[in-house]
């Protein structure tokens, strides 16, 4: 089972990754060209969802999937497509003023349209927050794989560590 906190953290980045979802589907309905980079965040967002989110949701129940070798791939990858997609979006639509109409007819995204470039914008917000949730993970799931190992066996840093603080013997074990 995973702790109180790891699964708030959970709920909060499934919250950012649903509204990143309902804005990149909002660029996607509204879009009369092709663009890799829109369709790369949605990616993105739903391997996040489905990932981070439900594989947690199961893990509560089965604590077969809590290994801290698995969560922390799953969380690396998260933070770096998460990441990309982020960067990718920001680099497309290069952060000009939503008002200007010569940027937004000439860029591939906005396609001259004022509020996709502020949904493009807010998925971008979106996905760096959700970003920053992912690499907290990863630091967690790092400390933890280390601390227990990568299967939850214990790892010889940890074994180590746990004679050296043994002590000294009391007299009825003499």
């Amino acid at each position: 089972m995973l702790s109180v906190a790891d699964n708030l953290v959970r709920i909060i980045n499934a919250v950012f990754l649903i509204i990143s979802i309902g804005l990149i589907s909002g660029l996607i309905s509204t879009q009369t060209k092709h663009s890799s980079r829109v369709n790369f965040c949605m990616f993105a967002a739903a391997y996040g969802l489905l990932t981070d989110s439900f594989y947690g949701f199961f893990a509560n129940f089965w604590s077969s999937l809590t290994y801290p070798a698995i969560m922390f791939v799953l969380d690396f990858l998260n933070f770096l497509f998460t990441f990309i997609a982020g960067t990718a979006l920001a680099v497309g639509i290069r952060c000009h003023s939503c008002s200007n109409k010569t940027y937004l007819d000439k860029n591939k995204i906005t396609q001259g349209s004022g509020s996709r470039c502020h949904q493009a914008k807010a998925a971008v917000a979106f996905f760096y927050f959700s970003c920053l949730l992912f690499l907290i993970k990863v630091v967690v799931s790092m400390a933890a794989m280390i601390q227990n190992g990568g299967f939850g066996f214990g790892s010889s840093f940890g074994r180590k560590r746990a004679r050296r603080q043994m002590g000294v013997p009391t007299i009825s074990q003499v």
